[in-house]
């Protein structure tokens, strides 16, 4: 299904060239048909469309959450663009998820930072937040994040004088992200942007996430760029016993669902 250019960037909210990207590869890398199915998005926020906006349209139902129940703002945005009867509001807190076993995808955008603001445990928090997706998640469902990630010293050095890491926001590094992700029987990343995250506009960024896209990527080495994206698999396992492979490029399936 194709989606409107503005539907996608209103899904995305920023730097919105290198951060939709992540939408095509789930769709590329996922094993599912979305009409009908049962989404949950966690951590939405804001006055933009968010990921329940790309959802809805794509054509599934969808509980869109955040830790407050989602803004007026959003709720108006989703009805403009027709797929507001799809939706669901409510505020929850991923890290005391209400579900076991209820939706087919789960998806989140720039979650798992948040658990480096103030004097916590993030890597606990963070563990904490993907297991418990993973129960929310059906026999074969399928989790689909985006993610700010470490990148290269550049992204770090920006980031702590002039962005959220000023603020104790945690950027993952790729083997965190391997580690956050072994409950899941199998999954797929991928890395994205270069250079977009030094606009200091839309504009800019658009423009720079373009010279990402056909030149710096083919250079930087993946672990060098600042946003990470994937698909990951619960696999057939019905039960809430977490046992997982960790294994990427989708290769393989445990046939069996002990505990870890």
């Amino acid at each position: 299904m194709m989606l409107r250019k503005e539907l996608i960037e209103e899904s995305v909210g920023w730097d919105t060239v290198n951060w939709s990207r992540a939408l095509a590869f789930w769709e590329r890398h996922t094993s599912l048909r979305p009409t009908g199915l049962r989404a949950l998005e966690v951590g939405a926020g804001g006055t933009h469309g968010n990921l329940t906006l790309w959802l809805a349209a794509k054509g599934f139902r969808v509980v869109c959450s955040g830790v407050e129940e989602p803004s007026d703002a959003l709720r108006h945005c989703h009805a403009a663009y027709g797929v507001g009867q799809a939706v669901e509001y409510k505020a929850i807190d991923v890290l005391d998820l209400p579900y076991t076993a209820s939706f087919d995808v789960v998806a989140f955008k720039s979650l798992l930072g948040v658990f480096g603001i103030g004097d916590r445990d993030a890597m606990t928090l963070q563990r904490t937040a993907v297991r418990n997706i993973w129960r929310a998640l059906r026999a074969d469902g399928e989790l689909w994040f985006v993610e700010g990630a470490r990148g290269s010293r550049v992204h770090e050095a920006l980031r702590h004088h002039f962005g959220w890491g000023q603020r104790g926001w945690l950027y993952p590094s790729l083997g965190e992200i391997d580690t956050l992700l072994s409950p899941f029987e199998e999954y797929e990343v991928t890395t994205l942007g270069v250079l977009g995250l030094l606009g200091r506009s839309e504009k800019q960024r658009r423009a720079l996430g373009a010279v990402d896209r056909v030149v710096c990527e083919r250079l930087a080495p993946e672990a060098s760029r600042y946003i990470v994206a994937g698909v990951a698999r619960k696999g057939p396992c019905s039960t809430t016993s977490v046992r997982g492979t960790g294994r990427r490029r989708l290769s393989g399936q445990s046939d069996t669902c002990a505990p870890r």
